[in-house]
């Protein structure tokens, strides 16, 4: 009875570890997908990516909405020339994955070359099938003396 009871806990717990594996992948995805639709302006996939009630915090204090957010990829002042993350934890819990990482952006604001090196928290839901993004705040690093 129990090494029944062993083998079944260990079923269980490989069980939940490979779902837990299977949205980290999912999430991790949704995220480069999100990064490389900022990077070519891809509408499309922009609004498929994001919830309707997104809230996109920039590092700077501005927040922006869904349509604000896609608006200003579109058209806005910045230009996303490549985004790489490192430090990424992703942490699942029911339909909801929550996101911490560092995020080094090279692009142009205004015509001006801008490097930042960032934290990032993010909230993605699972939506039909879909991981979308529902809440993005970018924050200062502290400088490294």
């Amino acid at each position: 009875m129990k090494l029944r009871l062993t083998f079944l806990l260990a079923c269980l717990l490989s069980c939940w570890n490979i779902n837990a594996q299977s949205v980290n992948i999912e999430v991790e995805t949704s995220i480069s997908n999100l990064n490389a639709a900022m990077i070519s302006k891809d509408k499309s996939s922009l609004e498929k990516l994001t919830a309707e009630e997104l809230s996109f915090g920039h590092s700077t204090g501005v927040v922006e909405n869904k349509s604000e957010f896609v608006q200003n990829v579109l058209s806005g002042p910045t230009t996303f020339y490549k985004i790489d993350i490192s430090n990424q934890s992703i942490n699942p819990a029911d339909n909801i994955a929550i996101v911490r990482n560092i995020s080094t952006i090279s692009g142009s604001t205004k015509g001006q070359p801008l490097d930042i090196k960032i934290g990032v928290l993010m909230i993605w839901k699972k939506d039909k099938g879909v991981w979308k993004l529902l809440a993005r705040q970018g924050f200062k690093l502290p400088e490294v003396k």
